[in-house]
């Protein structure tokens, strides 16, 4: 028997941890090498989907990894002390979306994150490409300590 460390969180803990993140790192994987990267998200759970944007450039490893990785990781985590924190898992399938496929909603949920993480400057700056993509979410799963964060 394994032991494991934490509590399982419920999925209704689960979905409102991964809405209240908004931030996380994103893993993909090509050829037995693994790439990850801190990522802004917006979670959809209309369609049980994390949408967000990539902002590289054309020779960027993101683009090449992303154009590869048939399953991809999100975690998002907060760490307060021993007893106070949480994580959440995702995985599932990365796909690109024409900026015409993001809805008006979708968008608002990602950029009310991405604005918190980045600042006006990102959005100014047209010297690096931008694309729109998609998980598709296959599972999901939390854990926390004896508490859960909370947002301040």
């Amino acid at each position: 028997m394994s032991e494991q460390i934490g509590y399982s969180m419920s999925t209704a803990e689960t979905v409102h941890f991964l809405e209240q993140q908004g931030h996380g790192t994103l893993s993909l994987a090509a050829d037995n090498r693994a790439y990850g990267i801190p990522i802004s998200y917006g979670y959809d759970e209309d369609y049980n989907r994390l949408v967000m944007e990539f902002v590289s450039t054309e020779t960027s490893k993101r683009k090449q990894f992303a154009e590869s990785t048939d399953e991809v990781t999100l975690t998002t985590y907060e760490f307060r002390d021993q007893t106070t924190w949480a994580s959440v898992v995702v995985t599932g399938t990365l796909h690109k979306v024409p900026p015409e496929n993001v809805s008006s909603r979708a968008a608002a949920l990602f950029f009310h994150r991405a604005d918190d993480a980045a600042g006006d400057d990102r959005w100014r700056n047209d010297m690096f490409d931008k694309e729109w993509y998609e998980i598709d979410i296959k599972t999901m799963s939390g854990r926390r300590g004896e508490q859960t964060p909370s947002k301040e």
